[in-house]
């Protein structure tokens, strides 16, 4: 029960697991230029992310070394150089300090520059390990699954509808609902499980993370026909839990990324974006669209199974949560959160 309820785990949980452990906070594609950036706060910490002059992406904290203030406030963009509006103290992509207004008032503050964080490219995202002190990012964070995500959707793909909304549950509730196939039936039972079959579904553990396969009825159609002609993505959903908090979910023709962030031990922020091919026309635009209209609709009967747990775990009605034999995907994601935080 603790562990969905008790702040004083909750605020562990924030620092071991959104402080040194990588986060993906988006795509390569984001920042195709130099000095493209975006800035990032979903993690409690406030990031500015931009790819510096030799075409490295590099982050660092928002924060002006000279007070404190957020240097840069605009959620994403294009610049020579980032300027603090408090007092104008001035940092080049590379987040090295430019400019001092008034420099005789602040001799030996030259080198002050943004402090830098660690962060990698991996599989076409960005990781960010939001701490100074935080142990480099082995760009083999992913191990196998690099490859695989890559081989689903290349690191060029387009980011497409990004969406944010909060939901009153445990961010691990957020995650938990899409780890198990047991719910399909009663839970999606005239939206998505017409689909699929009831409690059926291949788990991997792969590191921290998780690969999980929910075949389609339509896999029966592949016993006639030739091995070499077999597609897995056209057959079945492949969910990966990339640890501890994305998801990527693989459909036939682009996939579904889902970030859930803690904002606190009975809340939860998603952000979330679709990553297709390329930029769309009007006519991909409306393809797309009514791809994700079916897919938020079934996160919304998800999230709302979510958020009536949170309301029943906090009820005090049962003292602990039963995960059946069937469910080894949630016992696997929460005995990495206690690996990961003792």
């Amino acid at each position: 029960m603790s562990a969905y309820l008790d702040p004083v785990r909750h605020d562990r949980e924030r620092v071991a697991l959104f402080r040194r452990v990588p986060l993906l906070v988006g795509r390569a594609s984001q920042l195709a230029s130099p000095g493209d950036f975006f800035t990032h706060d979903a993690s409690g910490v406030p990031l500015l992310i931009v790819r510096d002059d030799a075409g490295t992406i590099r982050a660092f904290l928002n924060v002006c070394r000279h007070r404190g203030t957020r240097v840069e406030a605009a959620p994403c963009g294009a610049k020579k150089a980032f300027v603090c509006p408090y007092h104008a103290w001035t940092y080049g992509r590379d987040g090295a300090l430019l400019s001092i207004a008034h420099p005789s008032g602040f001799a030996g503050f030259e080198r002050r520059g943004l402090v830098e964080v660690p962060c990698a490219e991996i599989a076409g995202f960005i990781a960010v390990a939001p701490s100074p002190d935080a142990p480099p990012i082995d760009r083999t964070w992913l191990g196998p699954l690099a490859d695989e995500l890559l081989g689903f959707m290349p690191a060029s793909s387009h980011v497409y509808a990004p969406t944010v909304m909060s939901k009153a549950m445990s961010w691990k509730l957020a995650i938990d609902v899409f780890l198990e196939s047991y719910h399909l039936r009663p839970t999606h039972k005239q939206t998505i499980y017409p689909l699929f079959f009831d409690n059926l579904g291949l788990v991997d553990r792969v590191g921290p993370h998780l690969r999980n396969v929910f075949p389609k009825r339509s896999i029966r159609e592949l016993a006639n026909l030739p091995s070499d002609t077999w597609e897995l993505r056209r057959r079945a959903n492949v969910l990966y839990h990339l640890f501890p908090n994305t998801l990527v979910l693989v459909e036939p023709d682009h996939a579904a990324v889902l970030h859930l962030w803690p904002q606190g031990p009975d809340r939860t922020l998603l952000t979330s974006y679709t990553l297709v091919p390329e930029p769309p026309n009007d006519k991909a635009r409306a393809y797309w669209d009514a791809n994700n209209a079916i897919l938020y609709g079934a996160i919304e009967e998800d999230f709302a199974m979510g958020e009536s747990i949170q309301r029943g775990l906090a009820s005090g009605a049962n003292r602990d949560v039963i995960f059946g034999a069937f469910e080894h995907a949630l016992a696997h994601f929460h005995r990495q959160i206690d690996l990961h935080t003792q």
